[in-house]
């Protein structure tokens, strides 16, 4: 068995698991189905957005809820940057 790291195809969710290398049958011990799970709880928790034109930029809204938990408001500023096939924004 070899440890590897592979990406579900659908949702795009990294996890690590072990290989047999004459079968190539993919196993999970029960630490890293329980680092999946959590990171499926995560999404199934992720609100749904809308990518709007403004001017000559691509825009998005920020859920109310998401808004007042993080205290975001109006001028404030934060970060954003490109992680592999997603968009992370940091509230500053």
């Amino acid at each position: 068995m070899e440890k590897i790291k592979d990406q579900m195809p659908v949702d795009n969710i990294e996890f690590e698991a072990y290989r047999c290398r004459s079968c190539g049958e993919e196993l999970l011990d029960m630490e890293q189905l329980g680092t999946l799970a959590a990171k499926y709880r995560a999404l199934k928790r992720a609100k749904e957005i809308k990518f709007q034109k403004w001017g000559n930029s691509i825009g998005v809204r920020i859920p109310k809820q998401l808004a007042d938990e993080l205290h975001i408001a109006l001028g404030k500023k934060g970060l954003m940057l490109k992680e592999k096939n997603a968009l992370k924004i940091i509230v500053a």
